[in-house]
């Protein structure tokens, strides 16, 4: 025990607890703002699962909710904001010497945009040296190697798939203690800048919802009674079907059926019922994908621009390809994955019918250059009718066949609708040139692989026909979301003369 005069009796223990302390204090105050090591801390602002629940059984009934992204339905969707601030001295590339990652265990991650940066160019140096090959599906993001000034700061915000709740962070800086890298949880009572993100998240979410309600329960326009058939184009199957389900629920009178037989095929199909019986061609549409040649009698018009991609099974382990590896592969100069940096699996080539494909005409002339795809080795894509084939080759009749064989068939390549390819979990939208196939790259034009989608009819049709009531929702708010939900830019998006 000491006595000290006026203080009274004071343990041992709680000096040393005291001494301990306060020299703890003074340590941390001077590495924070004397000595300033590498410091990069990073916050979990938001970690939120989104998701509508009515309370009452009726409503459930009555609202059909859903997250999608780029027509394929985001399961078990959830939403984190990820903030990182350098608190220390400048970061430089070469300081990261451990990759500095966050890991979601249980997630992937569907879209990633960086929506906040001090300054701001930070913003667009990290996206801008961030693929998203590297990081959608998986369930890592990794903070590419850049110089991140004292100061400096970003947001990560990421929707992501899966029933997980954790986020996780590794990396060395190079001169900062324990790593460098910590976590700042957030505070405990909410400040004003929390309230306001708050604030603005309920709006966000709620003008979301409000998105899809009116996606799911907003009426065409104009009803019409009647037949219509819709041919032509097997690229936009999937999306014609979905538009004629939406149309024909509030419209029961509508009699629509969807009949996909090829772009070519379709506007020669229409042209000769037009010549035979005017009447009956009148209740026709045939989708096209590009302008049609040698239709005099046919009116057209843009609907959209439909994106293509080039797509690969995932056993082939390579997402990312040029425009000159895709023509050495279907000129057969390369025949194996691993030539390319891939597994050691053949490549097989999966491809469309004929010349009556609009896909097949927009990648020979957006991707090969113009030149011919080869000849047919295989009845069934999985093996060969020539033994000594030097390349694996088939076709198949619709953009459903070529993607299920993609799907199944390891080492599997082929082209097809992006819309549709993402509905199948064995494929992979491989990147051309570096750049992502994506609807946002079609405005600026970095993305080559894409179409205008028209529609065709024998003439005008009638005023109050439900052929033109059906080509006025094409073109209608309310069909814009089930265009882009399919993977497909409404012309009324795009620039004044772009779909021409």
């Amino acid at each position: 025990m000491f006595d000290f005069s006026g203080f009274g009796s004071i343990n041992i223990e709680t000096v040393i607890a005291a001494v301990t302390l306060i020299g703890t204090s003074i340590i941390w105050l001077l590495d924070r703002y004397l000595w300033r090591r590498k410091r990069l801390v990073y916050r979990v602002q938001v970690d939120a699962q989104i998701g509508v629940h009515p309370r009452q059984n009726r409503a459930r009934e009555m609202v059909d909710v859903e997250v999608r992204h780029q027509g394929q339905v985001v399961q078990d969707p959830s939403i984190v904001l990820l903030r990182l601030d350098n608190a220390g001295t400048d970061i430089e590339p070469r300081d990261m010497q451990g990759m500095v990652q966050f890991t979601f265990p249980g997630r992937s991650i569907v879209r990633m945009k960086v929506v906040e940066s001090h300054p701001d160019t930070l913003g667009g140096l990290i996206e801008g040296r961030m693929k998203p090959a590297e990081y959608v599906d998986t369930d890592t993001l990794t903070v590419p190697k850049l110089a991140i000034n004292r100061g400096d700061h970003f947001k990560f915000l990421l929707v992501l798939s899966g029933k997980g709740k954790e986020v996780k962070h590794s990396g060395y800086l190079a001169g900062g203690a324990n790593g460098g890298v910590y976590h700042e949880p957030r505070p405990r009572g909410p400040g004003r800048r929390t309230l306001m993100f708050g604030a603005t998240t309920l709006v966000l979410v709620g003008a979301l919802v409000a998105f899809f309600l009116v996606d799911v329960l907003q009426p065409p326009d104009d009803c019409r009674s009647g037949q219509l058939r819709v041919i032509g184009s097997t690229a936009v199957e999937r999306t014609m079907t979905e538009l004629r389900s939406a149309y024909a629920s509030e419209c029961s009178e509508a009699d629509i059926t969807i009949a996909a037989n090829g772009s070519r095929s379709g506007v020669r199909d229409l042209g000769a019922l037009g010549r035979q019986d005017p009447a009956a061609a009148g209740k026709v549409i045939a989708m096209s994908d590009g302008p049609a040649e040698d239709a005099p009698n046919l009116g057209g018009e843009a609907v959209a621009v439909v994106v293509f991609a080039v797509v690969v099974n995932r056993a082939a382990d390579l997402t990312g390809l040029t425009t000159a590896q895709l023509r050495d592969i279907y000129s057969g100069k390369v025949t194996n994955w691993k030539q390319l940096g891939g597994k050691d699996l053949p490549i097989r080539m999966v491809s469309r019918v004929g010349p009556d494909s609009g896909s097949r005409l927009v990648f020979r002339e957006k991707v090969l250059g113009g030149s011919q795809e080869l000849g047919i080795t295989s009845d069934d894509c999985r093996s060969d009718d020539d033994a000594v084939a030097k390349y694996h080759r088939c076709e198949v009749g619709t953009t459903d066949e070529l993607l299920t064989r993609v799907n199944e068939i390891d080492g599997a390549i082929g082209y097809a609708e992006l819309g549709s390819a993402r509905k199948f979990p064995g494929i992979a939208a491989a990147t051309i040139d570096d750049v992502v196939p994506d609807t946002s790259k079609v405005a600026d034009r970095s993305y080559k692989f894409w179409e205008v989608e028209h529609a065709y009819t024998y003439g005008a049709p009638e005023a109050k026909s439900l052929t033109a009531a059906f080509l006025d929702y094409l073109r209608s708010t309310e069909a814009r979301p089930v265009l882009e939900r399919g993977g497909l830019v409404p012309c009324g998006a795009l620039p004044p003369g772009f779909c021409g």
